[in-house]
């Protein structure tokens, strides 16, 4: 037993000592921080047409670089230095005030060099949230209504010049599968570089259920703007209509929501002999079908 124990002891040892040597010596690697501007008045903002990030080109200790691969995350800070104004920054003067950085650190190249900053006053605007989502259903089931997003929008702040073009805010993408149930989910949003927000994560409800068809007989066909001297007979006067929505609607269904109608305009334009119905269903279903798909008239005059 204690032979082994020492066994284990002398490689874990020996371990730490090749550790040790290999983190002593110099390596040239290439790093990438994301860009901060920092030291910005209030109520301006940084303009987004800076790069995301500076690419570094380094020679340093392995212990050095330890923090870039395993520790929190840096960044590549520039100073505003509480001016408005815009300005030309030599990304080799800024890296005094970056903590990651030392005089064991050798920098041998940042790319790019030089970045022009403008420094834009910040206003405020509400832009619409849009879901990323990817849904697979089992065998009959679907989405029975439209996708609810709570929020549906949500407030940004951001560079006066450049807001005006952002329209909308992005979740991050998801994917479910196999939904055969209403299901709520929390997603994330994904970041505008350059604007503020803050709400980050929105509400979707998906409102899944069984998907059928259903056919609704006699529905009673109206004719607008009929002149009070002019009859028309219409053959037939009713139509059925195949309808599709989820199972609960259909449970809740009134018939009297759904209308079918044509226009006496159209009527006297006919030179064919029959018209097409228009028809309105309600809110989440689906006009599958109705026949008959064209109707006759008769024009009576009094």
């Amino acid at each position: 037993m204690n032979k082994r124990f020492y066994l284990v002891l002398s490689i874990l040892f020996s371990f730490s000592i090749w550790i040790g040597i290999a983190l002593s010596e110099n390596y040239f690697v290439t790093i990438t921080l994301p860009l901060k501007v920092i030291d910005i008045p209030e109520n301006f903002s940084a303009s987004s047409n800076i790069p995301q990030q500076i690419t570094l080109k380094i020679k340093a200790e392995g212990w050095k670089l330890l923090p870039f691969e395993f520790g929190k995350k840096n960044y590549f800070y520039i100073s505003a230095k509480n001016d408005s104004t815009t300005f030309t920054q030599d990304l080799y003067s800024s890296l005094e005030i970056n903590s990651w950085f030392d005089n064991t650190i050798k920098i041998i190249e940042i790319l790019p060099k030089t970045i022009n900053v403008q420094i834009l006053k910040k206003v405020e605007k509400t832009i619409k949230v849009k879901p990323l989502i990817d849904l697979k259903f089992k065998k009959g089931f679907g989405l029975a209504s439209n996708i609810i997003v709570i929020p549906d929008s949500i407030l940004i702040k951001g560079p006066v010049k450049e807001i005006d073009f952002v329209k909308e805010i992005e979740t991050i993408p998801v994917k479910l599968f196999n939904l055969d149930k209403k299901t709520e989910i929390i997603c994330e949003l994904n970041s505008l570089y350059g604007f503020e927000n803050e709400v980050k994560s929105v509400k979707i409800v998906l409102d899944v259920q069984r998907i059928i068809e259903n056919t609704i007989t006699e529905i009673p066909i109206k004719i607008r703007n009929l002149p009070e001297n002019i009859n028309v007979l219409l053959i037939p006067t009713t139509i059925d209509l195949t309808l599709k929505g989820g199972i609960d609607y259909f449970i809740k269904f009134n018939r009297n929501e759904v209308s079918a109608f044509t226009d006496y305009n159209e009527i006297i334009k006919d030179t064919l002999g029959y018209i097409k119905p228009e028809i309105i269903v309600p809110t989440n279903f689906t006009l599958i079908s109705y026949k008959p798909e064209i109707i006759k008239y008769i024009i009576k005059k009094y």
